[in-house]
């Protein structure tokens, strides 16, 4: 078995050196690009299987590590939180049979299989439906599912608490010279850091898009965090003995009326901040006070209410609208800076602003829709509650290819 896995790593990095990639075609190449994401899925499901049965031996003792995870990231030179995701998903296999089967024929990617391992875990009962789910839904919506089963199955005010007793937040300059920063806290505390730089993100983001410049969405997010920072120095400066006033945070609470009537959620019920993650139902409320805040009070998925507390108050369909299309939905598209609404029936072909006909698009996607004849086309799911898209090409490039 060695034998055969080592001649069939020389064949392959034989073969892989015999490829002239500045001659390969533009389709060629993308092929190419799918090949060898098989072969990185089928390489870290073996290495994820093989780590398992080292720790369970414990034939890392005795290489100088003093644990499994410093020994992973020494043998295979990969960073520290690397190996140990990897370490802490062989664990979790070792009670999952069917998803460990699934990761290793190359059914589930290792992203998805950390998703699948967490909720599963948590809640046994969910491993079949996490895994339907995996093969329809993108690695964020996966992750948004999973965070939902282990909030309903664990007890929110102690998750909650043990999350903010951990809290932590690291600074430290790189070799390079960079400043590196680290933190972790409660969702709902994240979710104040997210609000107050969300704005200051999306105004740099116009700006450098009417510049002219393309950057990365955490680049911007670094300059909104810079921004911030240097805005708090110069009020703190200016005020001579001034209490400092608390920046004005703007987020969305989902939560089910249900649930905000008994104080605590139960199983497939929401109480979450849209775009963060689960919250106690007792920390959504005490944020009535705290924050500009758009609550969003949902039986089951249907919004059935709005209700808008604080000042500069948006239209009430703006805000279902950008509660439920948090990202790009054009499928396989994770964009979430700069979205854009769209009316599904162009507004000039008698399309209504209702909340069925509009979504969120990206730029580019909202720019192919409007002149370049692309379309997106509502799929009817079986339960028919859920809003599944296809992008549709014009004909001219269908039939071209």
């Amino acid at each position: 078995m060695f034998d055969e896995l080592k001649s069939a790593v020389t064949h392959l990095r034989e073969v892989s050196s015999r490829i002239n990639i500045d001659v390969v075609a533009g389709k060629d190449a993308a092929a190419l690009v799918g090949i060898a994401d098989e072969i990185r899925r089928a390489g870290d499901s073996l290495r994820t299987v093989a780590v398992g049965q080292v720790e369970r031996t414990n034939s890392w003792k005795g290489e100088g590590a003093k644990s499994i995870t410093e020994w992973l990231a020494i043998e295979t030179d990969c960073p520290q939180y690397e190996a140990q995701a990897v370490v802490l998903l062989a664990n979790q296999l070792q009670h999952l049979p069917v998803t460990q089967a699934a990761l290793r024929n190359g059914t589930l990617s290792n992203a998805q299989a950390v998703e699948v391992a967490r909720g599963a875990i948590v809640a046994p009962n969910t491993e079949t439906q996490l895994l339907n789910l995996a093969k329809r839904a993108t690695v964020r919506d996966l992750r948004d599912a999973t965070s939902r089963l282990v909030a309903g199955a664990t007890d929110e005010a102690e998750r909650h608490r043990q999350v903010h007793k951990s809290r932590y937040f690291k600074s430290w300059t790189d070799l390079d010279g960079s400043f590196n920063v680290r933190g972790r806290m409660t969702v709902a505390n994240g979710a104040l850091v997210m609000a107050a730089l969300k704005p200051i993100q999306d105004e740099i983001f116009r700006s450098a898009r009417k510049s002219g410049e393309h950057e990365r969405p955490e680049a911007y997010a670094a300059d909104a965090l810079m921004a911030l920072c240097e805005k708090a120095t110069t009020k703190q400066s200016s005020e001579s003995g001034g209490k400092a006033t608390r920046p004005n945070a703007v987020m969305n609470i989902r939560i089910d009326i249900d649930a905000l009537k008994r104080g605590c959620t139960e199983n497939g019920e929401v109480c979450e901040i849209a775009g963060v993650g689960p919250i106690p139902v007792a920390t959504a409320t005490a944020y009535l006070g705290e924050a500009f805040l758009k609550l969003l009070i949902l039986d089951g998925t249907d919004i059935r209410t709005i209700a808008h507390m604080g000042r500069a108050i948006p239209a009430k369909l703006r805000t279902a609208v950008e509660e439920r299309d948090r990202v790009c939905q054009v499928p396989t598209c994770d964009v979430t800076l700069g979205l854009e609404i769209d009316h599904i029936v162009p507004f000039a072909e008698g399309g209504p602003a209702s909340l069925e006909n509009l979504v969120r698009l990206c730029k580019r996607h909202h720019l192919q829709k409007t002149h370049n004849g692309y379309r997106l086309e509502k799929i009817e799911t079986e339960a028919g509650t859920e809003r599944t898209w296809a992008w549709r090409a014009p004909p001219d490039l269908r039939n071209t290819g």
